[in-house]
């Protein structure tokens, strides 16, 4: 190992991990900046470019594949969570989907925390920094202004070429306009309910992986190099308590070596691996919240088997062979919407949520479900021949709440995961009402008539139609339900980390990743993570200056 100490230590090459890395050093160059992942650079043989490439990458060596413990509330199923295990982190595996939550999603962080720096006002400048909108993508100048300089370039399916036009996504915005649902929304805008396009980080075709958009020129990095701890001061390690708290002195690696840290260790090893480091530290007894507030976007993809057609309607089929059909996720338009007033309160008062927790949730304009059609049957056991198309729909605001802990064992290093997926009221009743307007969609519009022969269902259940009844799509949700691999909140600011992201309790390390969010968001949580990373950096960066 060429190195062994550095002003700062970023454990975690995911996207905060990048992007903290990387403006550290762009902004002072005479800092020495360690950059430490547990995963390999991706190699060659490796699809880590292409839009297809991702779904190839679960499960291979760049994937850590944690595995939950049975969950009683999806049958006692086991469930496979997709992270990173890479350098580059989940925009390597990641589907490329970009959206930012609506301003009552920030605005709750505040309200639950009471850090006002938090809410969306604050973060708005973070978010425009990471992005780069073309002159076709911008919005009307009375919604709030998507970035436009930023190293991520962000782009719409429609606008990312003339010839990428799905066959079916006009009937699929009529189908909408049938069930009520406009195209009013505009993404990246703080405004989400309604239709609109499908906004992705792919650049012609190829994947803008974290490492690649945010230079690590002049980071130092050490990769297949996993972090199991911390090194505390030896005071604290001692019988004899010491005055104050612990203080980090450095991280200890899975090889029995070390690295001393000058400054601050920052903690980016996401939702999983972040707690999973903090929990197993010898000598920092005090963090009951590192585990805790498990959170993730659960969903049920569905199968729909398209009638006869004289003309191609799904990928794979030979109409649809030109390259543009494959620039990005086989997707254009998104869906996001609230609940009917009447079941949101039913399921806040079986929940029993009251106070803050339950006033957010009740405010105007939250949008509790995201709905995707996807013109290809994705991983589905059928012939991707233009036959299929496939759905998605997604809690974006789920209460239930797992936890992650570790072995009473020391020698176990994996992580225990019990997700408690689907457990409340809010969550059943959402993603049935969800999953029954899925169903209207596809077999109940005028619009969709003509293309949507019937749901195809997964092995062992029936077919589900608009008029299947509510314990039915429940069960199919308890069966074949899965997590969309957006966990969060396990860290979360209030309870572990402060308003500065410093790890309460303890002096010398901060949090910055998935682990921090106190509550979801809606859509995919990628474009937040690098707007955190943005406000973590500068924040690391001031601090420093006045050391």
């Amino acid at each position: 190992m060429s190195i062994t100490i550095a002003d700062y230590i970023v454990v975690g090459g995911g996207i905060t991990g990048c992007v903290i890395a990387s403006r550290l050093k762009q902004k002072n160059p005479s800092l020495t900046v360690l950059l430490v992942e547990a995963g390999p650079n991706p190699k060659s043989e490796h699809d880590v470019t292409s839009p297809m490439g991702g779904f190839a990458l679960q499960g291979s060596e760049l994937d850590w594949q944690y595995s939950t413990k049975p969950d009683p509330n999806t049958k006692d199923r086991t469930h496979t969570l997709t992270a990173g295990k890479t350098l580059g982190g989940g925009s390597i595996l990641n589907y490329g989907g970009w959206s930012r939550g609506d301003v009552a999603d920030y605005d709750a962080w505040a309200r639950l925390t009471g850090y006002e720096e938090w809410d969306y006002e604050h973060l708005l400048p973070y978010f425009q920094s990471v992005e780069s909108f073309g002159s076709s993508e911008q919005v009307p100048s009375d919604l709030s202004p998507r970035g436009i300089e930023g190293p991520m370039r962000i782009t719409s399916a429609n606008s990312s070429s003339e010839k990428r036009r799905y066959p079916l996504g006009e009937p699929l915005c009529k189908a909408w306009s049938e069930l009520g649902v406009e195209r009013t929304a505009y993404g990246c805008t703080g405004r989400n309910e309604g239709l609109s396009e499908w906004l992705e980080n792919w650049h012609n075709g190829q994947r803008q992986a974290a490492h690649h958009a945010y230079s690590l020129d002049g980071v130092e990095i050490l990769t297949n190099t996993p972090v199991i701890g911390f090194v505390i001061a030896q005071e604290y390690m001692s019988l004899i308590k010491a005055d104050g708290p612990p203080r980090v002195m450095g991280v200890s690696l899975e090889s029995g070596q070390a690295v001393q840290v000058k400054r601050e260790v920052i903690l980016c090893a996401g939702a999983v691996g972040s707690p999973t480091i903090l929990l197993g530290s010898p000598g920092l007894q005090d963090l009951s919240g590192a585990g805790a507030n498990m959170i993730d976007h659960f969903a049920l993809f569905q199968l729909f088997k398209l009638k006869p057609s004289d003309k191609g309607l799904a990928l794979g089929h030979t109409d649809l062979n030109d390259p543009a059909f494959f620039l990005g996720m086989p997707s254009d338009y998104v869906v996001y919407v609230g609940l009917p007033r009447d079941l949101l309160t039913k399921a806040l008062d079986e929940d029993r949520i009251t106070g803050v927790e339950r006033d957010a949730l009740l405010e105007p304009g939250r949008c509790f479900l995201e709905m995707l059609v996807l013109y290809h049957p994705l991983s589905a056991p059928v012939p991707a021949d233009g036959s299929y198309i496939s759905s998605s729909v997604m809690l974006t605001l789920p209460s239930s709440r797992g936890r992650i802990s570790i072995p009473k064992d020391r020698l176990d290093t994996h992580p225990v995961i019990e997700p408690n997926y689907f457990s409340s009221a809010l969550d059943r009743l959402a993603l049935v009402y969800g999953v029954r307007r899925m169903l209207q969609l596809m077999l109940d519009t005028k619009a969709f008539h003509p293309y949507i022969e019937a749901e195809v269902p997964p092995p062992g259940f029936e077919a589900l139609h608009p008029g299947s009844s509510d314990a039915e799509i429940e069960a199919r949700i308890r069966g074949a339900g899965v997590a969309h691999y957006h966990t969060v909140g396990t860290c979360a600011l209030g309870s572990v980390v402060d308003a500065n992201l410093r790890v309460k309790g303890i002096d010398g390390v901060r949090v910055c990743d998935a682990s921090i969010l106190p509550s979801s968001v809606g859509g995919h949580p990628q474009a937040t993570l690098y707007g955190i990373a943005e406000k973590a950096a500068e924040m690391i960066l001031n601090d420093s200056r006045t050391e």
